[in-house]
């Protein structure tokens, strides 16, 4: 049966050859016994070989078990910097515990949340994680808090390198031991294993819980989100081509507590006999001072990140040059941003390959891209091999004709187990349509067109009803952003007397910021593309051009953020 593959390309790229009964670990250690001799992970100037790895990860096993960590159990891991969050995860799951990787940014009220549900019995962090989140876990049911520090792995010369010297900065905190109400044990990760350690041969299977995220959004809410060894091993057998011929150095500003971070950067890299680059900046700080450092043939980040990287003054022609391959990844990648990055190299006569991916949590990470010959506003792409991707109408389950907009459907071996927190969301997001296949409903609003190209909408929570029709403000961004002049808008409804104003927050260029000249012409050159392109409805009513417009996380416009923000401009207005 001819896939929307087929009418791109004239044959398909290998999928790596991992059984689909394998766990994280053998698939692992396959890899690892393939290519003993290869640089599997850099950190720093250290270098771990295949074969180093492996032994590690079998040492450790023995440790942790030694320690108490049993199968089924859960444990939580927050180790972004370090070579402790790989060694352990695989460790972990050849012991056949799941492993949680709780974010960098999470604060103690969440954990006290989350704790309950996930149940972990054992923690491994950093030291300047622990110290965040001690006072709370002096009152959690966890067995065992062990410490992760930069020097149980760095080596030496590592003095001149400034992220090694931060990280150490932040591990002289006082760690004195509150008293705990469950007897708690706490540990540092060099102090492990002292003792005889046994043989791990656990019946660990390919189904069992391997990883959990606590980033999935398709229904709506924030989710934490369960995934076996048989969907992770999947995403790699199907997205490695993506990373280009191995072997290939593999650098991600993407921590490893999201799906692209883990399960595409880390995993596929390594079970494709790559070299993983770990990343020693600090959270949100995306400089290019590691890639001149490591010099990777790819780079893995979200767009803005990207943005970031080639807007930094200190990356060196020679790095620059290495850079083969660019994925973009975890939000869609604009017009704009594309030709911005790509002028970059351009200008320097480099041609990496940019890649955009798109894919969510809930589906282990990438199930599309576009391929690089391709740009469209809003373009998604087509599945990658193995993948099937469909638009429906989500009450009813039934297929959209091409060119009407429904939520987007993806088919893939990487779909998530389930959710940990709520079973109903579960079922509303994870269902089996009208083939008895197993869908992932994503939540966000796309089209197919007759050549079978997807293109993205925007996310159902942003959708909003004016005039009789909904409006899609993704649309009106797309269409806006590639005007000359535009940084970048988003667009944002305000109720106001009962009625729904749609306004439009513009980021001009610099040079127009202060031109009224300029800010005037744009302005209209912005209505009259609105005008053009899109049914009254969807025409934006008012414009407000700002300097800066407020960011999520990773660069995202928070556009919640921006409605509390012109809401609390009208009520001052009103007072005054």
């Amino acid at each position: 049966m001819e896939t929307i593959w087929d009418k791109y390309y004239t044959d398909c790229p290998p999928a790596l050859d991992i059984s689909p009964d394998k766990t994280a670990y053998e698939a692992f250690r396959d890899t690892a016994q393939k290519y003993p001799d290869r640089i599997a992970l850099e950190y720093g100037k250290r270098k771990f070989t295949y074969e180093e790895l492996l032994g590690l990860v079998d040492h450790y096993a023995s440790v942790l078990a030694f320690e108490g960590v049993t199968y089924r159990d859960n444990v939580i891991l927050s180790c972004r910097r370090m070579p402790h969050q790989i060694i352990a995860f695989y460790a972990l799951n050849k012991i056949g515990s799941a492993v949680t990787f709780i974010m960098r940014s999470t604060g103690p009220n969440d954990f006290n949340k989350t704790g309950p549900i996930l149940r972990a019995s054992v923690m491994i962090f950093a030291v300047e994680i622990y110290d965040k989140f001690k006072e709370v876990l002096a009152h959690a049911p966890i067995k065992k808090i062990i410490l992760a520090k930069s020097t149980d792995f760095a080596g030496p010369g590592e003095i001149f390198n400034r992220n090694l010297r931060e990280i150490k900065r932040n591990e002289t905190f006082d760690l004195k031991i509150p008293q705990s109400d469950f007897g708690t044990k706490v540990c540092y990760w060099s102090e492990l294993g002292q003792g005889e350690l046994p043989e791990v041969h656990n019946p660990v299977k390919a189904d069992d819980i391997a990883v959990i995220l606590m980033s999935g959004t398709a229904s709506g809410p924030v989710h934490i989100v369960k995934f076996d060894s048989r969907a992770i091993n999947a995403e790699a057998s199907i997205s490695a081509f993506l990373l280009g011929q191995s072997p290939v150095r593999v650098f991600s500003f993407i921590r490893l507590d999201f799906s692209y971070g883990f399960c595409f950067a880390l995993h596929t890299t390594l079970l494709a006999g790559n070299t993983y680059l770990i990343n020693l900046q600090k959270d949100f700080e995306f400089t290019g001072y590691d890639i001149d450092r490591y010099r990777p043939d790819v780079i893995v980040g979200y767009p803005q990140m990207l943005t970031a990287f080639v807007d930094s003054k200190n990356v060196s022609a020679k790095a620059l040059a290495n850079i083969k391959t660019i994925c973009s990844c975890g939000n869609t990648m604009s017009g704009a941003v594309y030709h911005k990055i790509s002028s970059f190299f351009e200008k320097r006569r480099l041609t990496p390959n940019i890649l955009r991916l798109y894919g969510i949590t809930e589906t282990c990470s990438v199930c599309m891209f576009i391929p690089p010959e391709t740009l469209r506003p809003s373009l998604l792409g087509i599945p990658l091999p193995g993948v099937r991707v469909k638009i429906i109408n989500p009450e009813n389950n039934s297929d959209q004709f091409n060119g009407t907009a429904g939520v987007i459907a993806i088919n893939t071996p990487a779909h998530m187990t389930c959710y940990a927190d709520s079973d109903d969301d579960t079922v509303t997001v994870l269902r089996k349509l009208n083939d008895n296949s197993r869908w992932v409903i994503t939540g966000d609003i796309g089209t197919q067109d007759d050549e079978g190209l997807f293109y993205y909408g925007g996310t159902r929570r942003r959708i909003f009803d004016r005039g009789g029709m909904h409006v899609y403000p993704q649309f009106i961004e797309d269409s806006v952003r590639v005007l000359i002049g535009v940084a970048d808008c988003c667009a944002v409804p305000l109720e106001r007397n009962g009625e729904t104003v749609l306004k439009l927050a513009v980021k001009p260029e610099p040079d127009y910021m202060f031109s009224n000249d300029k800010l005037n012409a744009l302005k209209d050159e912005i209505d009259r593309t609105c005008q053009m392109e899109m049914p009254e409805p969807m025409q934006p009513d008012e414009y407000a051009f700002m300097a800066y417009l407020p960011t999520e996380k990773y660069g995202r416009v928070d556009y919640e953020k921006l409605i509390r923000m012109f809401e609390e401009e009208e009520n001052e207005g009103k007072d005054n």
